[in-house]
């Protein structure tokens, strides 16, 4: 008999141990930060002296691009006081662009005669591919005059995709700082299959209203994020990974997200393609303060991944309609758990979501709690609550999820149930 219970205590056990250790993991991942600075030597190259003129009407494309092919593979361009109107630029290895204060680099407007990059797309406002050892900064302003592309896209007048204002594609080593990236076409900043990224102290500004300008959307390993002020028109920080290679478990991991300010906006989200794998995500010190969501992550059959490892903890979210919500159904849920009757024929790219830390976290005037809705076949697992206040209109729904703790946690909704749950494991709540 004392073998039977020896060993009936073991297997309790032993779930709240793995607990434990995930925890102790999760907090050293909070704590963590990626930081390794490209390394640039090189003459200073100022774009006047190239024939760049800031009068903010004379077309410079040919001049500042003279500038940055003088120097790739070692040296500085500088862009001195002045509205500067360019088309679209490239940047080498080994090259560090300054924006000086009171400089603005500023896309054309003119759609008519936009350069092309392929039969898909308009050509990136700045791209970097290919490369590596790349500082951008300065406290000048990049200006997407996003306005009139806007809204030829709402009128659907264009058959091409619009420009990203910064497209940065396999580069090692890039930093960007200081800058105010201002209305784009498209997202504000996106980085592909890219290690070791530094971006500090930015300026990401375009109105609420403005179509697909995500802030900054990653796909990197070995990233911090922090001293930054979001406000888009989708997207704040979007963590999109759908094209693992063969050679790497997880195309995104090791990504760190402190000490932010995200105003109007779609919040921090991760997906919606996870099937390239997520592991290690630290968000820390942040405010959200009237976006749509805050801390979200979804994506969906088909299009999903592992996502894990991943860290919250030091937030304050104000007026949000989803605060916190984590779903493995995208774009939308059904009405309620019980109709999804999906019987899948393969695994391939089902959403995993695992070992997920949401600590020392307030929200005020929420909509909707928090919302958790895993799939029958893919529970959420490991999603642990700690010191999380919460005041929102509706309650929380936890949904197909094993392994939900919630401890010293309050939750103060205004109407309809405190907790709803289908096929959960809930404690701490009632």
């Amino acid at each position: 008999m004392s073998i039977f219970v020896t060993k009936k205590i073991r297997m309790k056990i032993r779930p709240i141990i793995a607990c434990c250790f995930c925890l102790i993991a999760l907090v050293i991942i909070g704590n963590a930060q990626y930081r390794e600075l490209p390394t640039i030597e090189g003459k200073e190259i100022n774009i006047a002296d190239c024939g760049a003129i800031g009068d903010g009407k004379t077309l410079n494309t040919t001049a500042i691009q003279l500038a940055l092919d003088k120097a790739k593979g070692g040296g500085k361009v500088l862009i001195p006081k002045g509205i500067y109107l360019t088309g679209p630029l490239t940047i080498g290895s080994k090259t560090t662009l300054v924006i000086a204060k009171d400089a603005v680099l500023r896309l054309t407007n003119d759609i008519v005669n936009y350069p092309i990059s392929d039969k898909k797309a308009y050509a990136n406002f700045i791209s970097v591919y290919d490369a590596s050892d790349i500082k951008i900064t300065g406290e000048g302003t990049i200006d997407g005059q996003g306005d009139i592309w806007w809204e030829q896209y709402r009128a659907k007048k264009l058959s091409l995709r619009r420009p990203q204002m910064l497209y940065i594609n396999n580069v090692l080593r890039i930093e960007i700082a200081g800058v105010t990236f201002l209305n784009p076409p498209n997202t504000h900043i996106s980085l592909k299959n890219t290690k070791n990224v530094y971006i500090h102290h930015i300026t990401i500004q375009a109105p609420a209203t403005s179509s697909n300008t995500d802030g900054i959307n990653i796909s990197t390993q070995y990233c911090t994020i922090e001293h930054c002020n979001i406000n888009t028109g989708d997207d704040n920080i979007a963590i999109n990974f759908g094209n693992k290679s063969k050679e790497s478990e997880f195309e995104c991991m090791d990504i760190v997200v402190k000490d932010c300010h995200f105003g109007f906006g779609h919040g921090l989200s991760i997906g919606s393609y996870t099937s390239g794998g997520l592991k290690h995500l630290a968000v820390s010190n942040c405010s959200f303060e009237g976006t749509t969501s805050a801390i979200r992550i979804k994506t969906a059959r088909g299009r999903g991944g592992i996502v894990e490892d991943l860290s919250y903890q030091d937030i304050t979210i104000k007026d949000s309609k989803y605060p916190i919500f984590i779903s493995e159904y995208y774009p939308k849920e059904p009405k309620t758990p019980q109709e999804d009757t999906t019987t899948l024929l393969s695994s391939e790219r089902i959403p995993s979501y695992r070992n997920i830390l949401i600590k020392n976290v307030v929200v005020e005037n929420g909509q909707d709690a928090i919302k958790v809705h895993g799939l029958p076949e893919s529970p959420i697992t490991n999603l642990q609550f700690i010191n999380v206040e919460v005041h929102a209109s509706n309650g929380v729904q936890i949904y197909n999820a094993k392994q939900v703790s919630f401890t010293n946690c309050h939750i103060n909704n205004d109407k309809g149930e405190r907790l709803t749950t289908f096929q959960a494991e809930v404690s701490g709540i009632q």
